[in-house]
């Protein structure tokens, strides 16, 4: 039986579209209206609650229309300009021609269909394996008019972070000094130099994350109110190349090692700063809270909200931090 909320009419926007980037949208059947609410379908284990980071909401048995697009509905996805990435374990439960068939019907325009094969790789990079098409690696994306280039398989990039890229900008305040520890191509980085009038440190361990951060700067330029220094360096560094107690704001977007840099964080941050730390969890905020307080002693810990889902009932979680004046 298909799983369904229902949320106002006003709100129904919102709400899609943090259900769709976090992969949780059942794109099988149709969102229909209910009076002043829209009914929108969910692709949840069980009936109960779901949090979203405006509201929490139950979630019931429902009947939704199923959609009829395509015969065969489509698996979850990824479109990163004309290229689509799968997840490995969709080839385990459809056949490679039927996938390649619905897709091509949805986005006609595609030029690879590549598939996504899980890495521990400490540069976060995927291993790609391609299913269709020309082998399509270099890209250029937009996000909020913001143009970045990407190397697939070379460098992490996650077309799901656009809106947390520009949640955490705006956040940002003028005159702040902000230090992206993790910062790949420069998601967060160009979203906040793009808005504010700040200084941002950004750095990466991955020369060719690097290459294309810089890259990234000079294609923007004439859109940054910020500036930016660029650094190739491991984060544990970080505290010997910058002056300690520098940072109003630090984003560390390293879900699966965020915790391990506790230090570098500590001594970056000045009292009373903040920290958007990234973190893998599973079963509720909750439960990423408690996990954090063990290491961040002391720590006003202001919220854990779902940004991603990571696996089936785990997610990636931001918590924001704030410092105390005694550490």
């Amino acid at each position: 039986m298909p799983l369904c909320i229902s949320i106002e009419r006003t709100l129904a926007e919102r709400a899609i579209k943090e259900l769709r980037r976090r992969g949780i949208l059942d794109r099988e059947h149709l969102i229909t209206r209910a009076g002043n609410s829209v009914i929108v379908p969910v692709r949840v284990n069980a009936p109960g609650e779901l949090e979203l980071s405006f509201t929490r909401l139950p979630v019931f048995e429902c009947s939704p229309p199923l959609r009829e697009i395509v015969k065969a509905p489509l698996p979850s996805l990824d479109v990163v300009g004309n290229v689509v990435i799968l997840r490995e374990n969709v080839l385990k439960l459809r056949r490679a021609e039927d996938i390649i068939a619905a897709i091509k019907q949805v986005y006609p325009r595609v030029k690879a269909v590549w598939v996504k094969e899980e890495t521990n790789d400490v540069f976060r990079i995927p291993l790609l394996k391609l299913l269709w098409g020309e082998e399509v690696r270099e890209i250029t994306v937009k996000e909020y008019g913001i143009e970045m280039r990407v190397k697939l398989g070379e460098v992490y990039f996650n077309p799901r972070l656009a809106e947390e890229h520009r949640s955490v900008a705006q956040l940002t305040k003028n005159g702040e000094v902000v230090v992206d520890v993790f910062s790949g191509i420069g998601g967060f980085t160009l979203h906040i130099a793009s808005m504010r009038r700040c200084l941002v440190v950004a750095n990466d361990l991955n020369p060719v994350a690097y290459e294309l951060l810089v890259e990234n700067i000079k294609l923007n330029r004439r859109k940054l109110k910020s500036t930016i220094i660029p650094l190739n360096s491991d984060a544990v560094e970080l505290p010997h190349i910058l002056r300690q107690g520098v940072a109003d704001r630090l984003i560390a977007d390293f879900p699966m090692k965020s915790t391990e840099y506790y230090e570098v964080y500590e001594k970056l941050l000045k009292p009373r700063g903040i920290l958007h730390l990234y973190t893998v969890s599973t079963c509720s905020p909750e439960y990423a809270r408690a996990k954090l307080a063990g290491v961040f002693e002391n720590w006003h810990i202001v919220q854990c909200k779902p940004v991603l889902e990571y696996a089936p009932r785990t997610e990636i979680y931001r918590c924001d931090l704030v410092k105390p004046d005694n550490v």
